[in-house]
């Protein structure tokens, strides 16, 4: 399968049930200088700059100033090197139309919807883990004569697209460790609809047929500065605050 398809089809897969986000995966990098000091920075919004405040685990951007230098004697000249450094966080933006499907089946058959579209944007590499995906399942006392729906997922503008695509059974998916990979398409945003497939045979029994399943998303390339949990900075990233006026 191209790149792009499987893209788009990791991307399709993760609009399944449940999906939290969990941003997983550290990275090194550069630490703050000790002598680091903080100083105001502002961000531009619709034209007007707003200041992000010193201090603040929930600005966008912050800024330290270090490594102070000075000179006085008589010599000819100084050269003094400067270093600007930028560290960038990886961000993540998805929306899911829904998390939930309700079929209602008067008759045997196999069917086929597309009741969820999906979207995804970052600005590096993003890890999907699968658990719990598998047929629809009997919940009602007693064993019916078959205990499962067969399910099926696929991707596409249209049925005609899924059914080219082919179709994942639904247990196949936890056995999956995948990866969309950073491209200036993932920076734009990925978008797709997921279709689902469910055959009713003539031995399901009348009942209620339910899966729960979870969908892990995960950031590689999370820095040391953020807060896991959050997205915010950490509160013991904020380096030396300027002396008081």
């Amino acid at each position: 399968m191209p790149n792009m398809k499987r893209t788009i089809l990791l991307l399709a897969l993760m609009a399944v049930m449940l999906v939290p986000v969990a941003a997983l995966a550290a990275s090194p990098g550069v630490p703050l200088p000790a002598n680091a000091i903080e100083v105001e920075t502002w961000k531009l919004v619709e034209g007007q700059w707003v200041s992000q405040e010193t201090g603040n685990i929930e600005a966008l951007a912050r800024c330290w100033s270090s490594n102070p230098v000075l000179g006085s004697c008589n010599k000819a000249s100084w050269v003094v090197t400067f270093t600007h450094h930028a560290s960038v966080a990886q961000w993540i933006e998805w929306t899911l139309s829904g998390s939930r499907w309700d079929w209602r089946i008067r008759k045997p058959g196999t069917y086929a919807a597309d009741c969820i579209t999906a979207t995804l944007k970052s600005n590096n590499d993003v890890a999907i883990d699968y658990d719990g995906f598998a047929d629809l399942a009997y919940l009602e006392a007693g064993e019916g004569v078959k205990q499962t729906i067969d399910t099926y997922y696929s991707f596409g503008a249209t049925l005609a697209e899924a059914e080219a695509n082919g179709w994942v059974g639904a247990s196949a998916l936890n056995e999956e460790h995948d990866v969309i990979d950073d491209s200036q398409a993932l920076h734009d945003g990925l978008s797709t609809k997921l279709w689902n497939k469910i055959v009713v045979e003539n031995c399901n029994s009348s009942c209620e047929y339910e899966d729960q399943s979870t969908i892990t998303i995960s950031l590689t390339n999370l820095k040391h500065w953020i807060d896991p949990d959050t997205g915010n900075f950490k509160a013991d990233q904020i380096g030396s605050q300027p002396p008081t006026p």
